[in-house]
């Protein structure tokens, strides 16, 4: 039980980042395809292949640089500069991707991505955000389309006002291998591909979201020999053993709030209460672990603060509404999702 629990430990995690990266694959191949008929159908085969490579590989480099930040704790303990320059060179490639070679494309590609980067951090949306109600995959996904396209269109607006002032600077005009006709195709076709760039980027996050959030149950097939004997075995040792800050254990106890909250996996939830009663004090105590670690963290910020007899009479004059008195009592609780 112990190696079949360690090894689907292990595959839980890399099963996802597989399927994340496969069905990313297909959504930027549907927005680059769309892309490319709709405003450069013109181009050649050759072109129209080189482009769809360097494009899925600026793709795969924003991708990457998404799972090393991924978390589904609100403090960014990961490298913010590999982000950053990540998105960065992504945004780049894309943009050259979209309107073919040029200095001033690749400029306005790598501010854009830049631009991205910054939001993306300052919005603290690497936290994986795991629904109360639990839906199927293709239903999650449809759900969150409309808003990614809205804010695609909002965020591509404000990254092409962002990225054209810095464009003052470079002295040789906007020149392409398109031969794109007057100023205004120039300028629709840039935000065209700024727009299916972000546009991109947000499905990536969202399908993200909905992919690693997806509840895995953990505990052998029905009907197994391991069910049979102790089925809750999985669970508990993933709960005990797992990191604390790992997406493992946000998912173990996923798994375990639904196992307590309805009816669907009964035989489950009476392994919890087998006879020796050593089943539910593990389960119990699994269950007091982050209580007893948020009350821990109470206690330490609310006597540090306390020790300060200034600022526990300042905060006292101040109203409940204050801002910084919020963002106090917020911090306390800040990595409790689970």
């Amino acid at each position: 039980m112990c190696s079949w629990t360690a090894f689907e430990s292990d595959m839980v995690v890399k099963n996802r980042l597989v399927g994340f990266l496969l069905w990313q694959s297909i959504l930027s191949s549907l927005i680059f395809l769309a892309f490319t008929i709709t405003i450069v159908s013109w181009r050649s085969a050759t072109a129209i292949f080189v482009s769809f490579f360097s494009f899925h590989l600026s793709q795969l480099l924003f991708s990457v640089s998404l799972s090393t930040v991924l978390s589904p704790q609100p403090k960014f303990r990961r490298s913010l500069p590999v982000l950053l320059t990540a998105a960065a060179v992504s945004g780049s490639l894309s943009a050259v991707s979209f309107c073919g070679f040029n200095g001033r494309v690749g400029f306005k590609g790598f501010a854009s991505g830049l631009f991205y980067a910054f939001f993306y951090v300052y919005k603290r949306r690497w936290v994986l955000q795991f629904p109360i109600i639990q839906r199927p995959l293709f239903f999650s996904f449809k759900m969150g389309i409309p808003s990614a396209i809205i804010r695609a269109l909002k965020l591509s607006a404000a990254a092409y006002l962002f990225s054209a002032p810095l464009l003052v600077f470079l002295r040789h005009h906007f020149s392409t291998d398109l031969k794109l006709g007057n100023f205004f195709t120039q300028h629709i076709i840039s935000y065209a591909s700024c727009f299916s760039m972000f546009l991109c980027w947000e499905l990536t996050h969202h399908l993200r979201q909905v992919l690693h959030t997806k509840r895995f149950i953990f505990a052998p097939p029905k009907g197994s020999a391991a069910a049979e004997t102790n089925p809750s075995e999985p669970l508990l040792a993933t709960l005990e053993e797992s990191s604390p800050a790992s997406l493992l254990k946000y998912l173990a106890y996923l798994d375990l709030c639904m196992v307590c909250e309805n009816n669907v996996d009964y035989w489950r939830r009476a392994a919890f209460f087998e006879e020796t009663g050593e089943t539910y004090k593990r389960v119990a105590a699994v269950c007091l672990r982050p209580l007893e670690q948020l009350a821990s963290k109470l206690v330490q910020g609310f006597e540090g603060s306390s020790d300060d007899k200034t600022f526990s009479i300042s905060d006292q004059l101040q109203s409940p509404t204050n801002p910084r008195q919020n963002s106090k009592c917020h911090e306390l609780v800040n990595d409790f999702q689970v």
